[in-house]
């Protein structure tokens, strides 16, 4: 009796996945959600956006976005697959040492922004992390993506955020202002993306003497088809033509400082690990400038990010 109660208690362990390795996210998984925003094809998003391009300035400008999907799609595949596939006390590890054959400053720090080109230029950023499973509840992915999203809403301390009410159009737009401060992205932080919306920001930095920076982008989070339960938080600029912006921005705030921009947060997670893997790329028609202090950024923002999640989760220390 002993023993068929043993074999039981096995069969329902197995029957409820938490023996199940999910199939890793796939690069022919993520590549079509991405291509469909950027051309301006899906419906969610519509026809006015503006993806970051390869340095190729030879080619046509579509098929330099094609060739940005083709790498970001690429690179959460490997990095994926290598999470997917090692065992759970070499996970973490495996992944590292999948994000360094790309990123080494990434798999050491967790993340970083490096640049490429002299003009036409493009600015890679990324970030790493890994949360306990057990920690984030029945849907692990789920949860996590929505401290993430609520984390990408709230503006932080030194920046200010604008919403937009109609992401379609934002002449006609109620504007939303969203001031920066030390409780703006921690206690007072804005409300998880819902899943499906689209939302409109415009993330600004003020610096003295140097004046407005800013990015109007498009973002939404959504399941990824045939993904076993993996999240996805895409990103793409929103174009911003002289007078296409609302009549609340008469100054630098009206224009973005990139020229395009495109990025993927992935989140998927195995019976013991959940993964995060940010993947971003902004191109730019100018030289790079700022470099290292703009690194310095990506990586005080990667701190703020882990430090949500933790707190969020009631985890002393992230993996």
């Amino acid at each position: 009796m002993a023993r068929m109660r043993t074999v039981a208690a096995l069969l329902c362990w197995l029957l409820s996945g938490a023996a199940t390795v999910a199939a890793p996210l796939r690069a022919d998984q993520i590549a079509p959600v991405l291509g469909t925003i950027a051309q301006g094809k899906d419906p969610a998003f519509g026809q006015a956006v503006a993806p970051a391009q390869s340095l190729d300035a030879q080619q046509p400008p579509a098929e330099r976005a094609a060739a940005i999907i083709t790498r970001i799609a690429q690179e959460i595949g490997r990095v994926a697959a290598a999470f997917a596939a090692a065992s759970p006390a070499q996970r973490a590890t495996a992944t590292r040492a999948a994000v360094a054959a790309f990123d080494p400053e990434t798999a050491k720090d967790g993340a970083s922004r490096r640049f490429e080109g002299k003009g036409p230029s493009l600015s890679v950023m990324r970030q790493l992390l890994f949360v306990p499973a057990e920690k984030a509840g029945a849907d692990p992915a789920g949860r996590v993506m929505q401290i993430i999203s609520a984390f990408e809403h709230s503006p932080k301390t030194d920046d200010t955020y604008y919403e937009y009410s109609n992401p379609a159009d934002p002449k006609a737009s109620q504007v939303a202002e969203l001031p920066g401060s030390d409780a703006s992205w921690t206690s007072r932080a804005q409300p998880p993306m819902a899943p499906g919306r689209v939302y409109a920001l415009k993330k600004c930095r003020h610096i003295v003497i140097l004046g407005w920076y800013c990015n109007t982008s498009l973002y939404q989070v959504r399941d990824i088809p045939g993904a076993d339960g993996a999240k996805l938080l895409a990103t793409i600029l929103r174009p911003l033509p002289k007078g296409a912006d609302n009549a609340k921005f008469q100054d630098a705030r009206a224009e973005n400082i990139v020229s395009g921009y495109t990025a993927a947060y992935v989140v998927t997670a195995t019976p013991d690990m959940v993964l995060v893997y940010n993947l971003g790329m902004q191109s730019s028609a100018d030289a790079p400038s700022q470099e290292s202090r703009l690194n310095a950024g990506q990586k005080e923002e990667y701190r703020q990010l882990v430090s949500r999640i933790a707190a969020e989760l009631g985890i002393a220390r992230l993996p």
